[in-house]
Parts: structure tokens; C-alpha cells; sequence
């Protein structure tokens, strides 16, 4: 059996605080799903992907690559394991809790972090009935690119539901991650995040806690902190929503004077439309340095997910 999908975020940006008024419509996601079952246990998934890219030149173009070429197998009924160029284990769970990536890439990778949600390795994921584990090796060099050298990423997950499923507090979920890799010899990219999340049909929201250890292509280790938070009340699955995040990130914990604040807030709308989903996004973005509330950056986003 094949199946067939897409995914597309498709938008409109004006900056706010810059003089010349830069406004521009774009594609920030244009996923292809192509899915086989081979067997009941053995799934096949490619994906291509078409989004912003910038070239050696600095032109902006819109690039294709795949995100996605993986080979699936339910081991058992709560156990999985795949191989090739599939989730890694936090950024794609993550927007699984908040269907906000919309507005655009995820705290930890917005913060290149974790260099993307999806690489080249293999993972097991075992699910639980109130638990479930994702622990995986890969690259590290995040969406397929090609390997530069001998060092990879050891990625894992844990979630858990804490409470039980009919209580009040059924839906809160406390998860913990961990990447332990390389970018070089001597050059640690550590990533440590603990998450909180609560939903129910009229709310959903996630906190969370990033502690990293950086060296990209400096002398030294660097110490990034961070918080996020996120928030959505809401009519139910569809109809009208109202959001609103706050980003606290220290670039560097040395040094207490780069402390970065992002706040964004707005609305939403969310529809089903035959077997697909559209939403309609509305927000505005703001960026600030913390120690004298320097305005860096503010933004007017209007965003359509569109997915069937």
C-alpha cells in the first residue's frame, strides 16, 4: 500500500523595526509524503522538502532536499527501529506537542542547537503505556548532509505521563533529552533539555529548560542556557486560538550582559477541510537584549499550514 501527502507552510513577512520596511512572501515548508507498506510490520517513507535557502552569494532561492528516506520496523507492538534518514529523537516529538512550527523552527534549533529535526543513523523508539523511550545514533550534521568526519551524535528521549489517564492531571507530560556528540576532536555539542507539557481540548502549553555545551569553530567550550514558553487557548481541534511564547537564551552564560528575549503573540484558526487540515496564523514577533531592552527585531508574520 502507498500513500501520498503534503505539508506546506506558505506565508507572508514584514519587518517591523528595520527602515526600509523588507516584506516578502514565502515557502517555508513544502513536504512531499510518499509512505509504502511493505508488510504489516515494515513501512517505507521518503519525503522531499522544499524550503528557503541562501547561497554563496547571499540570493535567497528556494532549494529541494530530502528530509526524509527511511526503512521502518514495528519489532513488536511497542517497539520500532529505524534506519536511514528519519526523526531524531526530540525535534519532531516536539512539534508534536505544539503545532505551532509554523511560525518557525523550534527553540533548540532555532538556536542551531540541534542542527534539524530529522539525520542519517538509526534509533529504536519503545512505547509504553504511560511511557516511551527514543534512543538513536546518528551523523550529527542534521536533514542528510553527508558526514565530514569519524564523530556522531548519541541522541535519546524519555517521556513520561506521571498521573494517571482519567485524572485531572492525565495529560501532563514531563519529558528529558540528551545529545552527546562531536563536531570535531576536542569540539563538544552537548544539548541537554528537560520539558514540561499540559493539554487539554481548550489548552495546551509546554516550559522548558536548554543547557548546552557549544564549540562550532572557537577555541573553547561555550556554555548556552535558555528557557521557553508557550501557550495556546483555544476553541477545541478547530475554530478560533490565541497564542503566545516567551525565549529567554543566554548565548553565552559567561557572559551575563548577552541575554536574548523573544516574545510572540497573536491568533489562529483552524479548520478541517475534507481529509485535510488548514490553519491561518497571525502573530507579531519581538526580540530584545535583555540588559538595556534594546529592540533587535520586530516582525508582523501572517502563516497558512496547510496538510492533507
Amino acid at each position: 500500500v502507498v500513500t501520498f501527502g503534503v505539508m506546506s507552510f506558505l506565508g507572508y513577512t514584514a519587518e517591523l523595526h528595520e527602515s526600509n520596511g523588507y516584506n516578502a512572501f514565502d515557502i517555508t515548508r513544502g513536504y512531499f509524503h510518499v509512505q509504502a507498506r511493505l508488510s504489516d510490520r515494515v513501512r517505507v517513507r521518503f519525503t522531499p522538502d522544499v524550503r528557503p535557502t541562501t547561497d554563496a552569494s547571499l540570493d535567497r532561492n528556494l532549494a529541494l532536499r530530502l528530509e526524509y528516506a527511511s526503512l521502518d520496523v514495528q519489532a513488536t507492538d511497542g517497539v520500532a527501529i529505524m534506519f536511514g534518514l528519519h526523526e531524531t529523537p526530540w525535534l519532531t516529538f516536539e512539534e508534536s506537542v505544539n503545532r505551532y512550527r509554523v511560525l518557525g523552527p523550534m527553540f533548540a534549533e532555532r538556536l542551531e542547537l540541534i542542527p534539524g529535526a530529522t539525520d542519517l543513523g538509526a534509533s529504536i523508539r519503545a512505547t509504553g503505556a504511560r511511557t516511551e523511550f527514543h534512543l538513536g545514533v546518528y551523523n550529527g550534521e542534521g536533514y542528510g548532509r553527508a558526514e565530514v568526519d569519524k564523530y556522531k551524535s548519541v541522541d535519546g528521549r524519555a517521556t513520561f505521563r506521571p498521573f494517571a489517564e482519567d485524572s485531572e492531571l492525565g495529560n501532563v507530560t514531563i519529558s528529558g533529552f540528551y545529545q552527546y556528540g562531536w563536531y570535531a576532536r576536542d569540539r563538544p555539542r552537548n544539548v541537554a533539555i528537560v520539558m514540561g507539557s499540559y493539554e487539554t481540548i481548550h489548552v495546551a502549553a509546554t516550559a522548558q529548560y536548554l543547557s548546552a555545551t557549544d564549540n562550532p569553530f572557537i577555541a573553547r567550550d561555550v556554555q548556552r542556557r535558555g528557557m521557553s514558553f508557550f501557550g495556546e487557548g483555544r476553541q477545541g481541534p478547530t475554530g478560533w486560538a490565541g497564542v503566545g511564547g516567551l525565549d529567554i537564551f543566554r548565548p553565552d552564560a559567561s557572559n551575563a550582559g548577552d541575554q536574548r528575549r523573544r516574545y510572540i503573540f497573536g491568533g489562529a484558526h483552524w479548520s478541517q477541510v475534507g481529509r485535510g487540515r488548514l490553519g491561518v496564523v497571525i502573530t507579531v514577533e519581538q526580540e530584545y537584549q535583555t540588559a538595556n531592552s534594546q529592540l533587535l527585531s520586530r516582525r508582523l508574520l501572517a502563516q497558512t499550514h496547510i496538510e492533507f
